[in-house]
């Protein structure tokens, strides 16, 4: 276990040393300013229309109050809705948008936005290249013969999941930081009644799970394939040109389980929802797969560079 746990000290060591993880934390930076950006243009967009909507209740003689004790009703038909009250609808969603910019919940706008689609696909990257880093500096002799192939394959893969749960964590602090800056610069007024905070846990748990799947996954083609553009390019595939094929696969069971852990009532991306399906069964099957794949990898892996053990 000793041995194990410096194989994987070892790993992230080169990692920082090979810049990998300054230039994963500067992205990082850069998601959480676009995130806080893209928040505060939606709530300037939806105020906007809601000015709009309020004047054309008051030319119909209705005031904000009297249209707010109304009921109100959406239905959802396809990608379209139906709305019963168009101006109590838009005042909520204001208010939603003010909630949104609350530095405690910038966590949860991160997540549902552009860290859906982006995240799994920097760090999946991530993955490829910490898989091929041996290989492409000519170091995996030198580290086979100081470590064997077990602690060789497996610290770089740990460090992998390691990373994944430091990339969650510090996400989480990062967009508070940055959206406590961005709403001090900009002069935002967010409403700081509501937070969501008592979520976080499990909100970083899921993450951290979805990055370590994603990062197991594009690791192991890397190490299979021995070619981190063969990786890549699958891994862009996947996210961005396959379409959802329900069922058990990850992306359907994300976006099932985005709904029902995240509050996405000021989402600035629009989420296509998933087909139902059984979310434990979806993700034991998904873990099991995935851990039949790490040992028929591993095996076929040290076969190909330790044929005589």
């Amino acid at each position: 276990m000793k041995n194990m746990w410096c194989s994987i000290k070892a790993q992230l060591f080169y990692q920082w040393k090979a810049k990998y993880v300054i230039l994963l934390f500067v992205i990082l930076v850069v998601l959480s300013i676009f995130s806080s950006y893209a928040q505060y243009h939606s709530l300037q967009q939806k105020e906007e229309r809601f000015d709009a909507t309020l004047a054309m209740y008051q030319k119909d003689g209705i005031t904000l109050k009297q249209a707010l004790v109304e009921d109100l009703e959406v239905k959802k038909a396809g990608n379209s809705e139906e709305i019963s009250n168009i101006l109590k609808y838009d005042y909520y969603r204001v208010i939603a948008a003010k909630v949104a910019l609350n530095p405690l919940n910038a966590p949860n706008q991160i997540f549902t936005s552009i860290a859906i689609l982006f995240l799994p696909i920097i760090f999946g990257i991530y993955s490829c290249h910490v898989a091929f880093f041996d290989f492409k500096y000519g170091t995996y002799k030198s580290q086979l013969l100081l470590r064997g192939h077990r602690l060789f394959f497996f610290g770089k893969l740990l460090s992998v999941v390691i990373m994944a749960v430091g990339v969650v964590l510090f996400t989480v602090f990062l967009s508070m930081v940055v959206q406590y800056l961005f709403n001090a610069v900009m002069g935002v007024k967010a409403d700081m009644r509501v937070n969501y905070l008592a979520e976080l846990p499990l909100q970083v748990t899921y993450q951290a799970v979805v990055l370590i799947l994603f990062g197991l996954f594009f690791f192991l083609l890397t190490v299979a394939s021995r070619s981190t553009l063969i990786s890549t390019v699958v891994l862009f595939i996947y996210m961005l040109l396959v379409p959802n094929l329900g069922g058990f696969d990850l992306k359907n069971l994300m976006l099932i389980s985005i709904s029902k852990i995240y509050n996405t009532s000021a989402a600035t991306m629009d989420v296509v929802s998933g087909e139902n399906t059984n979310l434990m069964l979806g993700y034991l099957v998904v873990v099991t797969v995935f851990g039949l794949l790490t040992f028929f990898v591993y095996r076929w892996d040290k076969q190909r560079l330790c044929p005589e053990i």
